[in-house]
């Protein structure tokens, strides 16, 4: 589990595209206090975007795995949920199947290896069953750019990803009020009391940037931060989250 440990894990995407870059920033991210580190694939498959993972990113992966020692999150945004990756749904199902193949392939320690599946995918329930049988983190993720769903809809939307055995639900919102992120926080204490389960929640933009901070008070197992660019809107640097953690 990616999430163990002091709460909240500080979160911190990189998104380069060559070995190089990606390994000198995630150690950056990390010598400024990134608890794990979340590989943005999807920038690096946009560049690519005939071409498998397993041709322009295995040896990326692997140079990661052995630069740093943190956990790390592999993720593919797609350009609906807010990523660079304009993606059919074959196309993304090819691509979290290599990056299982990149993985086993290298022996990577499952502790230490969460992937991110976007909830709208009709087979994430399959590639969920598969991460945990390989001891992967399953992480389960909707983002809605646009608005905070009334509480009833966010209460829905958790409990539908948690109907996934062993999934760590993350749902991301664009607060428009400070009443969004206090509806948030109460649905995510709800659903953590009720469930058991780890869920990641967090605001977005300006309003929201309170959830990155104390979202942990509230259930929230993780929060996002910056590295050398945001990923996200609201995100502080890693050094401003540490400093006011």
């Amino acid at each position: 589990m990616i999430f163990a440990g002091e709460r909240p894990v500080v979160v911190v995407p990189v998104m380069d595209t060559t070995v190089q870059s990606v390994v000198e920033s995630a150690q950056a991210a990390v010598a400024a206090g990134a608890d794990v580190i979340e590989w943005r694939i999807d920038y690096l498959v946009a560049l690519h975007p005939k071409d498998s993972f397993s041709l322009v990113g295995a040896e990326i992966l692997a140079e990661l795995l052995t630069a740093v020692d943190v956990p790390l999150l592999l993720t593919i945004r797609t350009s609906e949920q807010g990523g660079q990756l304009r993606v059919k749904t074959a196309r993304y199902g090819l691509l979290v199947a290599e990056i299982f193949d990149t993985l086993r392939q290298n022996q990577a320690d499952p502790e230490r290896i969460g992937i991110d599946f976007e909830f709208w995918f009709p087979e994430v329930e399959y590639l969920v069953a598969r991460a945990n049988e390989a001891g992967y983190t399953a992480v389960v993720s909707h983002h809605d750019w646009e608005e905070t769903p009334d509480s009833e809809i966010l209460q829905l939307l958790f409990a539908e990803i948690l109907e996934l055995p062993g999934a760590v639900a993350k749902v991301a919102v664009t607060a428009q009020h400070e009443d969004d992120v206090d509806r948030l926080f109460a649905v995510t204490e709800q659903v953590v009391a009720e469930t058991g389960r780890s869920v990641i929640a967090l605001a977005m933009g300006e309003i929201g940037v309170r959830s990155r901070l104390v979202g942990h008070l509230h259930g929230s197992v993780a929060t996002f931060a910056a590295g050398k660019t945001a990923s996200a809107p609201g995100q502080l640097s890693v050094a401003e989250m540490r400093e006011e953690l």
